[in-house]
């Protein structure tokens, strides 16, 4: 025959993990409530240019040279093309930028084959400081 005690301690602590299965609710993986700040970061995948300063006066001839008016809005550039997003309205901060040039996107294609990275962070450099985006 089993020793009491040892089946005794086995009921007993069977019954105390059954009573705490369910009794607190759900479990959520992010809080409800957040206490401090939260550091926010664009969620554009970094690239090389946007490790680079860019030249915002050397931005403006590459936006043109690269045909980016034919696609894109952008009062500065007296550009008015309407099959990519209008740049003015967008305000598009600089890491978003220099990831979208260079990997494309949508109807865009990818100018990393085309441009250098220090193009693409001056033409970058020239749509945020022309559209009023966040700058590096």
């Amino acid at each position: 025959m089993r020793h009491p005690a040892v089946i005794a301690t086995a009921v007993v602590l069977g019954a105390i993990m059954l009573a705490g299965c369910g009794s607190q609710g759900t479990a959520s993986p992010t809080p409800s409530t957040v206490i401090g700040t939260i550091a926010t970061t664009s969620s554009a995948p970094s690239v090389p240019a946007s490790k680079l300063k860019g030249d915002s006066k050397k931005g403006s001839s590459v936006f043109a040279s690269a045909g980016c008016g034919g696609c894109h809005t952008l009062e500065a550039a007296h550009s008015s093309g309407t099959v990519g997003p209008n740049l003015d309205q967008l305000k598009p901060d600089y890491p978003a930028v220099t990831a979208q040039v260079t990997n494309g996107g949508g109807a865009m294609p990818a100018f990393k084959s085309r441009l250098s990275a220090q193009q693409i962070a001056d033409v970058s450099a020239y749509v945020v400081d022309s559209t009023g985006g966040t700058a590096p």
